[in-house]
Parts: structure tokens; sequence; C-alpha cells
């Protein structure tokens, strides 16, 4: 009888315990209805909104100045290496010198056209001159034949005159030509900044070599500051353009900045922007979500961040 007793007080405990875990297990589920997400949280970095360049050279060659340091701010156009340049500046100095002496050279040769030109029109008067004299009687034909031939001679030498100018002309034109080649091959080897920013990194040294295939500064463009970060898909639909948004360190509840956000990404992206290997697989995909920051001056470019952003909007909706 005492066996069936202490059966029954057991089923009681147990059927009781069960009875608590399917109440609490439904007081749960019925707080998860109650309480919506009213935030989401996406891993970030900070970045400038015109993106970091990655400033390369457009020819190859050894580093002979550097110009500029980290940190400096630059204006378009500001040079900031110099790359040896000895054989452009002798090839300049070698055209620059073809260029005066063929401009020289049509100089004289038009000094030499207004000569022949002066000749050769006090041909033409003595010929005419001759001729109404030979039509009178008062000169003879051989006076006239030789005035013409005179005439015939200053006449060839003015037509040579003329063409070799053209040709000295022509010359000159490729010489100028080839001198401007020269002036852009020279200056290609002053590496100038292409915006108006600061530089974040150069990593060459004098005597140190460049090529087209590497980048060897960075630039920070001058422009706002932006987070640009990545919701999970369980959330993405829910982020839209003019939420709330602040941004904070990872792991950490205090807020370095707030912001807006002002451009999501229209599609799910399979391929994290912060993975470090190309080949490395994901589970879930992403929304690239971009976030205008208020107060971005004590943040750090390339940082990692968390961002957090205000969907209660949304859901109200």
């Amino acid at each position: 009888m005492k066996r069936y007793v202490w059966l029954l007080i057991l089923l009681s405990i147990f059927n009781s315990c069960a009875n608590n875990d399917a109440k609490e297990k439904a007081a749960a589920d019925k707080l998860k209805i109650i309480t919506p997400v009213t935030q989401v949280v996406g891993i970030g970095k900070i970045e400038p909104e015109s993106d970091i360049i990655q400033l390369s050279s457009p020819v190859n060659g050894i580093v002979q100045k550097i110009l500029k340091k980290e940190n400096d701010s630059v204006s378009a156009g500001t040079p900031i290496l110099e790359l040896d340049h000895q054989l452009e500046d002798a090839k300049v100095r070698q055209l620059s010198s073809q260029v005066n002496t063929q401009a020289g050279q049509i100089k004289a040769d038009e000094a030499g056209i207004e000569e022949f030109s002066a000749k050769y029109n006090n041909a033409v008067s003595e010929v005419q001159r001759l001729q109404r004299l030979l039509a009178k009687g008062a000169e003879t034909q051989q006076a006239v034949d030789d005035a013409t031939t005179n005439l015939k001679s200053f006449q060839s030498n003015l037509k040579r005159l003329q063409a070799g100018v053209e040709v000295t002309r022509s010359r000159l034109s490729e010489t100028k030509a080839g001198l401007q080649l020269a002036d852009v091959e020279r200056d290609q080897k002053i590496i100038k900044s292409p915006v108006s920013g600061k530089i974040l990194e150069i990593s060459t040294l004098i005597g140190g070599s460049v090529d087209t295939r590497q980048s060897f500064a960075q630039i920070s463009p001058l422009c706002k500051t932006i987070a640009i970060c990545e919701i999970d898909e369980l959330y993405a639909d829910k982020v839209s353009v003019g939420q709330k948004a602040w941004v904070r360190n990872v792991g950490s509840l205090d807020t370095l900045s707030a912001g807006t956000v002002y451009f999501a990404f229209s599609f799910l992206k399979k391929k994290s922007l912060f993975t470090d290997e190309a080949g490395e697989k994901e589970d879930r995909r992403v929304r690239t979500v971009k976030i205008m920051l208020d107060q971005p001056d004590k943040l750090l470019l390339n940082a990692r961040v968390e961002c957090v952003i205000d969907i209660s909007g949304s859901l109200k909706k």
C-alpha cells in the first residue's frame, strides 16, 4: 500500500513540473509576441563617402622624391611623389632646342622670301618697261629676253624658298607634337593627387620602385564620413532610408556617433564585406546599408564598429 502511495506522489510531482514548464514556455512565447524587435545590429566599418582612393603610378619607375607624408592635406593636382625623370628631361631639352632652331630657320627663310619678292617685283616692272620701249622701237628684243630670263630666275628662287618654309613649318609642327608628348611622359613621372583630401599612407621609400600594378599611397577624399554595414537577411526588409541609427565599438554599449540611414542596397549579397578570405563560405546573406554620421570627427577610418538601426517605425507600419 505504501508503495502505491509513493508512486502517486511521484506522478503528482512530475505532472506539476511538466505543467510549470509548459506555462513558462507559453509565457515566454507570449512575451516574444508582445515585445517585437525594435533595433537591428550589423557589423560595419567607418569609411569616407567617396571611398578611400588607392593611388598608383601610370608608369613604372624609381622613386626620386617624396613630397608629402602621412596625414598631410592635399589639393587636387598637388604633387605627392616624383619618379626619376632624367631621360625625359633630356628629351624635352633636345626637342625644345630643335623647336627653337626650326623656328629660327623659318624666320631666316621668310626674310629671304621678302628679299626675293622685292627683286621679283622689280624684275616684273623692268620687263614691262622694256616691252613698252620695244613696242616704240627704243629697245632691242635681246634686252627684253634677258630681263624675262632674270624674272624667271627670281620667280624660281622665290618658289624654292616658299616650299622650303612649308617643309620647315611641317617639321616644326612634328617637333612641337613630339615635345608635347615628351612633356606628358615627364609629367607622368610626377604623381599628383587626383582629389582634395588627406594622405592616409605612403608605402614606398626614396630609391624604391613603383609600378602600375600596385598602389603606393592611400588618400581619403575631402567628403563626409559614413558607416557601411551589413544587416542579416532576417531583418533586411525592415531597414529603410531615413531611419535613425548609431555606431558603437564592437561589444560596447557606448554610442560613438549618431546618424541616419541614407542608402540601402536593393538586393542581398552572398559575400560579406568583412570576409577575410575570398573563398570563405557563408551561411546567411546580408543587405548592405550606408549610414551618414553626424559627428564622425573622432572616428578612425576603417575602424570596425557595430551599427544599430532603429526599425520601430517600420514595425508600426
